[in-house]
């Protein structure tokens, strides 16, 4: 039976303590990032306020107005931990008794080792609840899913509907709910089902009353 040298056992020991040290400068970073978009859309978000009127007539969607949101979270169950941010743009027009949206999302999540990329366009109708501010909305669509596990990689196609709200903060600024169902196509073993509940913040551009 051979046994190590002390030489080798020492330069495994520095490879592990490396290669750690990069595992938590990475995770380090994609937290900051989480951080980092929060706090400019939080600082955006009050500066609307800060502008907005207090009527609540203003608070509309009009069509052409353009919706920018930003939504993240960040899990550590038992030395495991996900990362996820989600980006979105959107853009609004007149539809029967509501308005069309058209959107495109991309959503970032580290899962470990496993780093995952998800975009989707979707096309969705709302519709303002009376003469509140608030907007419930049905949307549909599909996209790619690129996996990535070191050297291996792996596409998936997500496709399904999503409901929620959108809560006008301001003419500026919303609260946006929503459940989402997905069926991932394409996978190696077998065709799988996922259900999210999701809470972000939106801003508009072209919306000012």
């Amino acid at each position: 039976m051979i046994m190590p040298s002390p030489w080798m056992s020492f330069r495994g020991n520095l490879f592990c303590k490396f290669r750690n040290s990069i595992e938590f400068k990475k995770d380090s970073c994609r937290i900051t990032w989480v951080i980092i978009f929060f706090h400019i859309t939080i600082a955006f978000t009050q500066n609307v306020f800060a502008q907005s009127s207090d009527s609540s007539a203003a608070l509309v969607i009009k069509s052409g107005a353009i919706e920018l949101g930003l939504a993240g979270s960040l899990t550590s169950v038992e030395g495991g931990s996900k990362t996820t941010l989600a980006i979105r743009a959107g853009v609004f027009k007149s539809a029967p008794r509501g308005l069309w949206g058209i959107e495109t999302v991309i959503t970032f999540s580290h899962i470990n080792a496993l780093d995952r990329l998800d975009w989707e366009a979707l096309l969705s109708w709302q519709r303002k609840i009376r003469h509140g501010s608030v907007y419930p909305f049905l949307a549909f669509g599909g996209g790619l899913r690129q996996e990535h596990l070191g050297s291996f990689s792996q596409a998936r196609y997500p496709l399904g509907l999503n409901f929620g709200i959108r809560v006008l903060l301001a003419p500026q600024a919303a609260l946006r709910v929503e459940y989402k169902f997905r069926r991932i196509l394409h996978d190696p073993v077998a065709n799988f089902s996922e259900q999210h509940l999701v809470v972000g913040l939106s801003i508009f551009l072209g919306n000012s009353p």
